[in-house]
Parts: C-alpha cells; sequence; structure tokens
C-alpha cells in the first residue's frame, strides 16, 4: 500500500463521497447538506489537501490535512479535517497508516501542534487516543 498527496481525480472521487463522510464523521449530530458537506472539505487552495491510501490502484481511504490559525495559542497549527476509509478496506489498520504520514509530514514541515475535531462516539477516537491526541475542549449541548 502506498500513501501519497491525492491526484486531481482521486480528489473528484473523495468530493463524491462528502456527504457519506459528514453523515459517518458526525455520528448524526448533522443533518448532511452538499453545502456542509462543501465546507467541510480542504479547499485545496494550497493551504490544505488529501493524503490517500491507494493499493493496486484502487483508493482505500483518505485523510484531508492542512494548517490553520490558533487563535488560543497565537501560532499556525497543523489540522487534521478528515479521515475515512471505505468500508471493504477497514480494521487493516489503513486509517493508523494515513495518521501517522499526516504527521510526520507535519512535524517535517515544523509544527509543533496538530489539531482535529472529533463527534462524541465517533469510532476514530479511538485511535486518536492511541496517536496522542489529548482533549482540549469540550462542546456541550442540551435539547430543547
Amino acid at each position: 500500500m502506498e500513501i501519497r498527496k491525492a491526484t486531481f481525480k482521486e480528489v473528484q472521487q473523495i468530493r463524491k463521497h462528502a456527504l457519506i463522510v459528514l453523515k459517518e464523521s458526525t455520528m448524526d449530530h448533522v443533518h448532511p447538506t452538499a453545502e456542509k458537506a462543501r465546507y467541510m472539505t480542504p479547499s485545496l487552495d494550497g493551504s490544505s489537501s488529501y493524503l490517500v491510501a491507494v493499493e493496486d490502484g484502487e483508493l482505500l481511504g483518505w485523510i484531508g490535512v492542512g494548517t490553520t490559525f490558533d487563535f488560543y495559542t497565537d501560532k499556525m497549527v497543523g489540522i487534521m479535517t478528515e479521515l475515512y476509509v471505505y468500508p471493504h478496506a477497514r480494521r487493516k489498520g489503513i486509517a493508523e497508516q494515513l495518521c501517522r504520514q499526516a504527521l510526520v509530514n507535519f512535524q517535517r514541515e515544523g509544527y509543533e501542534n496538530v489539531q482535529l475535531n472529533v463527534f462524541s462516539g465517533n469510532p476514530a477516537k479511538a485511535l486518536y487516543d492511541q496517536l496522542g491526541f489529548q482533549d482540549v475542549a469540550t462542546l456541550m449541548e442540551k435539547k430543547l
């Protein structure tokens, strides 16, 4: 398996799955719409991109990576915006390999911190915990 930056064609394939990714990643806390899906995908303006996991020419999964300014620390930080592995390719360590490669890339580029957002109940949180991510803030909600 190879992990590398996504090609234009692969980005188009990834974007076709944006609604599915939005629905799965938000654990039904968000009603998926095309507008919300567009907002969550990396802009690919140079500050963000996708890393893909590919085997024998088949796209298995991807991770969105980019940068943002952290107003709490007054520093630029790396961000992991989207992690997805096709259902048939899950439970093979692909998500972990994508995350680890993203972290290596961020470290190589000189970032001291990497952030991500994960919804309550998302099974990917266990992976993020295993990789050393720590809770920084908690968004709480009460339905009325």
